[in-house]
């Protein structure tokens, strides 16, 4: 994300076409303004709107082509190390231009990097869905989080309800109205004075599940502007969730398409959580 201040009236468009030198196309910008990713003012918009002096505009666009990171790839399936910062509809898009026949097996969220898997396929679409649906796959995430846990492992069981007006996430002790259970493993991988390396799997898999669990613990993860502290997040200058989808295992039945891949495990680097531990 790029953050700018208008010193003249001038409208949206040209601001930011101007701003970017080239790397943003008129095309990009609209796409852009269609997925609601510019804020004046905080507030977002989805119009080409007339700007004045003091505005402040933030653009959710680095100005780069994103580079496609391959973890691996056959004639059925595409694993990818997904950037931060990029939503996965973004990433998609990103992935067909050199991939046509990729389809959407599962999602991340913008702000978490790390595995995520395409297929190239319809047969190997079904089976991956399943896999992930079915919760038969094992996913692990690495993140740093605030604090540490008594435990240095331990299986969290909850409740959780998703706000739809806001899209934050609230968890509950007991089950409420309209909640969700949810259950979320964790093992501490390295520890700190102030904070500890985690390596969580989702046994259950929500929104946002692991950033409000752990949080709802009062260990959120470092980095996050929705369920941490902006105090914390200041002190160790990030601004966006130490979160990675560092580890998949795939688990397939012997008839299956896909068996070769059974319990083959794929990794992307995580030193960076460990980078800033403190």
């Amino acid at each position: 994300m790029k953050k700018f201040i208008t010193d003249k009236e001038i409208k949206l468009s040209d601001f930011l076409l101007d701003k970017y030198q080239g790397s943003l196309t008129y095309g990009k910008f609209c796409k852009l303004l269609k997925q609601k990713d510019v804020k004046i003012n905080g507030k977002r918009t989805n119009k080409d709107v007339k700007l004045f002096a003091g505005d402040r505009v933030e653009c959710y666009y680095d100005g780069e082509e994103q580079k496609i990171e391959v973890v691996y790839q056959d004639e059925n399936i595409l694993i990818c190390n997904k950037p931060q910062g990029v939503t996965s509809d973004d990433y998609y898009n990103i992935i067909k231009e050199c991939y046509q026949s990729a389809i959407y097996t599962h999602r991340l969220d913008r702000n978490t990097s790390g595995i995520i898997v395409f297929a190239l396929n319809e047969i190997a679409y079904g089976e991956l869905y399943n896999g992930f649906k079915q919760r038969t796959f094992k996913k692990y995430y690495y993140c740093l989080v605030n604090g540490s846990f008594d435990n240095k492992e331990g299986l969290l069981q909850d409740y959780m309800v998703k706000d739809a007006n806001s899209g934050i996430v609230k968890v509950y002790t007991n089950k409420v109205k309209d909640s969700k259970e949810i259950i979320t493993a964790y093992k501490e991988m390295a520890l700190g004075k102030e904070s500890s390396v985690l390596r969580v799997e989702l046994v259950t898999g929500r929104t946002h599940q692991i950033r409000a669990h752990l949080a709802y613990y009062g260990h959120f993860i470092i980095g996050d502007g929705k369920y941490g502290a902006e105090r914390v997040n200041k002190q160790y200058k990030v601004s966006k969730q130490l979160l990675i989808a560092s580890e998949l295992t795939f688990k397939f039945k012997s008839e299956e398409k896909l068996y070769y891949l059974n319990e083959k495990s794929f990794f992307v680097d995580n030193k960076r959580v460990f980078e800033y531990l403190k």
